[in-house]
């Protein structure tokens, strides 16, 4: 039988009932809370024991999970607030006829999973009488008919998938998937079918572990999130487009390597123009002649300035452009081996037979892909790169991008970085409650610099401080923040 249809059955929920009756009878309900859309959570405690209840709904279906939860998430919404504090659950029935199952507490109280289209809600009754839902729905929900629970026989005749009532107590004695994980087969069986003893089919699947139905929700969950191999059409379409993409990169690189090795001219030109300031040489026609004896190269030189710079500006903007090809001369020839390195490396694994392959190198490589091996089209607004100490520092990526990043995912003990008085992103080095060492607040405090306006200046101020010391003007425009507690730091980025 397949795995995925039998979950969504009538058969699937009165194994539901027969596990959740053995395992959160006595226990006591202490929290209900939502923290993802469409996902309900309760906490059941027993002794020193903590259950977590969920009913999520996935499309026009729902599922139900049981497992240990020890520990509570950092966000979450408390719901169902009308159920009394610390009240015990006494019995869980489901429904004769319909996909429906109630879990009963003291004092007349109840709550009703549902798992059809038309009641895709979590309903809490108080005698009989629905006084809360979960998702706000406006149809009500009735729960009267005939429920079963877990002392009751089996139907004779079984709702929903084909099943016998032998192979539903034969389930309940244990579930298991095949190695592929869509079929599914009840009770022990050991190869195929010993015999029927009292109603029950005895044995067991060899090489194979048994497994109960909150298992087996938890094995199918588990398995629709593994990712698959797309087909090599698409990942070969997605390496490709990878490929031309970083070969584009190469020459750019390239040119800018090219470029950036022009320096120890520049020098020279610099030199001429600091001489000629010296000398007050005349300016003509935008153009300064440096006679023989003058000239740093030995021969007669003329020097042409920019449209619109006077000589004193012409020597500001050539030094600049010194220290930012000085600045990123050696970082760019470690790039260019190393992306000509990826490049052999990417064309090597679109050769290769195995698909997988070429899928864990792109991955690898930062590209985000899907289950099935397509692009994700999700876009987070920032940047991921760790410390040296390996905390997170995330960059963001645009002036709505930096809203977001600072007062939307940054938490309040999260350091705060951006270049002071001049444009630039904002950066975010997440230590929790931890205390960054000087090397992360160096290391945050660079990609600032350089994400900055200022970042060929050679020298760039950076101020920082916790994420909870920062405040956002009423009306302003994106990006801009108020800083309560500032410190700085000085970056030299040649």
């Amino acid at each position: 039988m397949d795995a995925l249809n039998f979950i969504s059955s009538w058969p699937a929920l009165w194994l539901w009932m027969q596990h959740l009756d053995s395992h959160i009878a006595g226990t006591r309900v202490t929290q209900a809370y939502t923290f993802r859309k469409g996902r309900l959570d309760i906490h059941l405690v027993k002794g020193n024991q903590t259950l977590r209840l969920s009913w999520e709904k996935k499309g026009n279906q729902a599922w139900l999970t049981l497992a240990p939860e020890p520990s509570l998430p950092k966000k979450r919404v408390q719901v169902l607030r009308n159920i009394p504090e610390e009240i015990s659950v006494t019995c869980v029935r489901v429904l004769r006829n319909d996909r429906l199952l109630r879990v009963d507490f003291e004092s007349e109280y109840s709550i009703v999973f549902g798992f059809f289209p038309e009641s895709l809600n979590v309903y809490l009754f108080k005698a009989g009488i629905p006084i809360e839902s979960f998702l706000k729905q406006e149809q009500s929900l009735g729960i009267g008919g005939d429920w079963l629970d877990a002392e009751d026989s089996i139907p004779e005749s079984i709702p929903g998938r084909n099943v016998s009532k032998a192979e539903l107590l034969a389930a309940n004695q244990g579930l298991s998937l095949s190695e592929a994980g869509a079929e599914l087969q009840f009770g022990r069986i050991e190869g195929r079918i010993e015999g029927r003893i009292e109603g029950r089919i005895e044995g067991r699947i060899e090489g194979r572990s048994s497994l109960n139905i909150s298992e087996l929700t938890i094995a199918l969950l588990k398995q629709r999130q593994k990712p698959k191999l797309a087909t090599s059409v698409s990942l070969e379409k997605i390496g490709k487009t990878v490929l031309k993409r970083w070969k584009k990169k190469l020459s750019k690189v390239e040119q800018e390597l090219a470029e950036a090795n022009q320096w120890p001219d520049l020098k020279v030109i610099l030199e001429g123009y600091q001489i000629a300031q010296a000398m007050r040489l005349p300016t003509l026609s935008n153009e300064i002649i440096l006679p023989l004896e003058l000239s740093p190269t030995g021969e007669p030189m003329a020097l042409k300035l920019e449209s619109g710079n006077n000589l004193i500006q012409s020597i500001e903007a050539t030094a600049k452009k010194i220290r930012k090809f000085r600045g990123k001369l050696e970082l760019l020839q470690e790039f260019l081996l190393q992306i000509r390195a990826d490049i052999n490396s990417l064309e090597t694994a679109l050769h290769e037979a195995d698909l997988s392959v070429l899928q864990v190198f792109l991955q690898s490589h930062g590209e985000a892909l899907d289950s099935k091996g397509q692009h994700q089209s999700e876009r987070r607004p920032y940047k991921k790169y760790l410390s040296p100490s390996g905390y997170d520092i995330l960059v963001g990526r645009s002036s709505s991008d930096n809203d977001t990043l600072t007062f939307k995912i940054a938490n309040k003990n999260d350091w705060w970085f951006h270049a002071r008085q001049v444009r630039g992103t904002h950066v975010v080095l997440r230590t929790g409650s931890q205390t960054p060492q000087r090397i992360d607040i160096i290391a945050a405090a660079e990609y600032a610099a350089r994400n900055s306006k200022a970042k060929h200046s050679g020298i760039v101020v950076v101020q920082y401080c916790q994420r909870k010391h920062l405040s956002k003007p009423k009306g302003s425009h994106p990006g801009a923040v108020l800083v309560h507690n500032e410190q700085s730091i000085t970056i030299s980025l040649d």
